[in-house]
């Protein structure tokens, strides 16, 4: 990197040539250095030739070192945006995906914006889903349950921050242990990924993100078991259930759901790149078929 102080230009070039490793080097320069000068893509380039300052541009290379380094960099900038929402990241909690929108559209799909739902979010984390799913059907309640307190005081500061407070509460416990009550939606993306799987992963989930939101025993599914053994003394009549897997494991998830619902309430569902995402039941569907 060069000693004298570039551009802004000058410096997202360089940034995203020091950043070899990354598979998307110039977005994450620009992340960063929006991050470090509290500005927007348009503020970037309207004062492309303008100069950093000594300070900015120190803190621009520190932080061009942690990506380097491999550390996510959601967690460099402590926040990531899903569903169009701004949502704080700590390490303490998994990094919000793109991919985890499928759930949101499957409940949108298949659920009126105006019911006035009951739903819980397992496993909340960060509380996107639970927050996404709250700013979808404005007459809803939900409660985001995890073990984890740090998890859970990020997901309240995000429930706040979006002014979803009065609408979302959050509880500590296993899965549904903690709850008493029955819920419209249950929606969760619990760890899945098998524990073998470990050295396959990419260093910045592998070395960064949390360890309990990511693995799940030997065949990664270790948590739906959990859950699945009691859900269905917490489900409201004609509910919905919506839980994340991974590609290869929507069939199998969906035939762990036959034991505990009818056949003909089940159904999987893709992400953006049509990819399999989760599996679920609709109890409405079955209550039509009968």
């Amino acid at each position: 990197m060069p000693d004298a102080l570039p551009t802004i230009g000058e410096a997202l070039r360089n940034g995203a040539r020091f950043l070899t490793e990354s598979e998307t080097p110039q977005l994450d320069a620009r992340t960063i250095l929006k991050h470090v000068l509290r500005a927007d893509d348009s503020a970037l380039i309207a004062n492309a030739d303008s100069r950093l300052g000594a300070d900015d541009y120190k803190r621009y290379l520190k932080l061009l070192d942690r990506r380097a380094a491999a550390e996510p960099v959601a967690y460099i900038v402590g926040e990531k945006e899903f569903w169009s929402l701004p949502f704080e990241v700590t390490p303490d909690v998994l990094i919000p995906r793109d991919d985890s929108g499928a759930l949101i559209e499957a409940a949108i799909k298949r659920r009126d914006k105006n019911e006035p739902l009951q739903i819980v979010d397992l496993g909340t984390g960060s509380g996107c889903l639970l927050c996404a799913l709250l700013t979808e059907f404005p007459k809803a309640r939900g409660v985001g349950v995890d073990r984890s307190e740090a998890a859970l005081a990020v997901a309240r500061r995000n429930a706040a921050r979006l002014g979803l407070a009065k609408r979302a509460g959050f509880v500590a416990g296993d899965w549904l242990a903690a709850l008493s009550g029955a819920f419209d939606i249950v929606i969760a993306n619990p760890p899945y990924i098998p524990q073998g799987d470990k050295a396959g992963l990419s260093r910045d989930v592998a070395a960064y993100e949390p360890p309990g939101a990511l693995f799940a025993g030997k065949d990664g599914f270790d948590a739906y078991r959990s859950i699945l053994k009691d859900l269905p003394r917490y489900l409201a009549k004609g509910a919905l259930v919506l839980m994340e897997c991974g590609a290869d494991q929507a069939d199998s998830l969906a035939v762990m759901l036959a034991d505990i619902t009818p056949e003909n309430a089940i159904f999987t569902f893709c992400d953006l790149a049509n990819r399999p995402r989760g599996a679920g039941f609709d109890l409405r569907k079955a209550e039509k078929k009968d």
